[in-house]
């Protein structure tokens, strides 16, 4: 019996399409494409999502690897998280979810310091029974790890939790532990999905 549904949060909960931000900012040319590599398809940025280094060091980091873009990435780093915005038909079945009387979990990779202003940005964090921030344990989806931890420290049972995540990766890596794992596409199939399974 499903009692528990953890969603993640970039591209699921809040928009998150990097690509498309540096193709309005600077064409869909050269510059882009080696600023997606120097910010976003970083180690550094998963570095972030791990909490190994702040925001600071990362755009040193950055900068040093892609000296010619070094201003460019002070601006994207000081600015991009307000490319994330609400889903808000994902934020319905969010709302829906909690008035049918489930608990709700917030497991997703994400900066520390960018966690901290989208959390006190958007008011449906406060939906959530429990929250799970990568950068907060130096953890990864889809280590097994991470949601183990996740279990633990909020006494879930695998059996009884359903995870919603829009990589294949990560939820296959959930589905190993005996978690219903949901791919997540767009707000109508996943409502479908969460239908089929009897939950809305």
């Amino acid at each position: 019996m499903i009692k528990s549904v953890i969603f993640d949060l970039g591209r699921v909960l809040l928009t998150f399409e990097p690509v498309e931000y540096l193709n309005k900012l600077y064409g869909n040319g050269e510059k882009a494409r080696i600023l997606y590599n120097a910010v976003f398809g970083s180690k550094t940025w998963l570095d972030l999502d791990r909490g190994t280094i702040d925001y600071e060091k990362a755009k040193r980091v950055m900068a040093s690897e892609f000296a010619n873009y070094a201003e460019d990435i002070d601006f994207l780093m000081d600015n991009w998280v307000e490319i994330m915005a609400p889903i808000e038909d994902n934020i319905a079945i969010l709302k829906e979810l909690r008035l049918k009387g489930f608990k709700l979990f917030l497991l997703s990779n994400f900066h520390r310091e960018a966690y901290d202003r989208v959390s006190k940005k958007y008011d449906f964090f406060k939906l959530f029974d429990g929250i799970f921030i990568s950068s907060h344990y130096g953890l990864l989806k889809p280590e097994r790890e991470i949601f183990l931890t996740m279990l633990n420290k909020f006494l879930l049972a695998p059996s009884e939790c359903i995870f919603i995540d829009d990589t294949q990766i990560n939820v296959s890596a959930a589905e190993e532990l005996g978690i219903t794992g949901i791919v997540y596409t767009e707000p109508q199939r996943l409502r479908q999905k969460l239908e089929e399974l009897k939950i809305l």
